[in-house]
């Protein structure tokens, strides 16, 4: 699933959509041309004013705060904070800031970290990213495309099986981790799930309609990255990945198999991807072999 910075996080009220116009814009690397760029880690006593000190010594000193992250857990004694700064219009240099910091009570450490390459400057911290307490990694949309496209090149319908089956696994293997750990059913169950997706960046989502005694519904995806690639350039659907995924989701919450048919889908023109979802016996879904196309 993921580079964490601002953005909101919010679960959202039942039948809303989480579009926002601010994209979570993760500081891993930062390129600013002609500017003198660089990294810093700080270790800190996790109390209510640390920040403050922290930023207020640092714009004493007319450096600017570019991108950064905080980790912080009311638990624990010690906090991290992590930021790219720009020291141009500063009269300072790096390593005098760093101990005008260390100087400060609360902070128990502070260091460069950045690892720059001409112009770009790069995270120092860690290869490791964390999300809700699980490792994740990052791929560019337009990499995972170029993947895709292969796939679907190459095998054709047997690629699309392939997404589609994977997809299921990791919906189901991600529904069990939620229930064993939050202890959440039905609806709030598929919510969660649909929100921590939406957080990781794979799409926006919509409820169009949740009938759990039917067992239908209906979920619209808006920038679904799995067809995001192909945006006007199919005349087919192509979300395959996303259909074993909400496949395996709700047959986990519910117990259940169901038929995922994507019936509007960014890659043949429409404004969003939206899937159909209905109660069918196994029967059924292996006669109509996972396609729901």
């Amino acid at each position: 699933m993921v580079n964490v910075f601002i953005g909101r996080f919010f679960f959202p009220r039942r039948g809303d959509s989480m579009q926002s116009n601010f994209p979570k814009v993760i500081p891993c690397a930062i390129y600013v041309p002609g500017r003198r760029v660089l990294q810093l880690v700080i270790n800190y006593k996790n109390t209510s004013d640390a920040l403050a000190k922290i930023v207020s010594k640092i714009a004493e000193h007319n450096i600017n705060i570019l991108s950064g992250f905080i980790i912080a857990e009311p638990s624990k004694d010690v906090g991290v904070l992590t930021f790219f700064l720009d020291f141009t219009d500063s009269n300072l240099d790096s390593k005098e800031v760093v101990e005008e910091l260390k100087a400060l009570d609360i902070v128990l450490d502070a260091r460069v970290i950045v690892r720059k390459f001409g112009e770009i400057a790069v995270d120092g911290t860690t290869y490791t990213t964390i999300f809700l307490g699980e490792r994740v990694v990052m791929l560019s949309v337009d990499g995972i495309g170029a993947m895709f496209d292969w796939l679907d090149q190459t095998f054709q319908t047997g690629g699309h099986a392939i997404l589609y089956q994977m997809g299921e696994q990791a919906g189901r293997t991600n529904i069990k981790e939620l229930r064993e750990t939050y202890g959440l059913r039905g609806r709030d169950l598929i919510e969660a799930f649909l929100a921590l997706r939406t957080a990781a960046g794979w799409f926006d989502y919509e409820i169009v309609e949740y009938d759990e005694e039917a067992l239908k519904f209906v979920i619209r995806l808006h920038g679904n990255f799995e067809c995001t690639p192909f945006v006007n350039k199919r005349d087919r659907p192509m979300g395959h990945l996303m259909r074993g995924l909400l496949a395996g989701a709700f047959g986990e919450s519910y117990g259940r198999e169901f038929s995922i048919r994507e019936v509007k889908c960014i890659a043949k023109g429409d404004d969003y991807c939206e899937f159909v979802i209905t109660s069918v016996t196994r029967k059924e879904n292996e006669e109509e072999g996972g396609e729901g196309l």
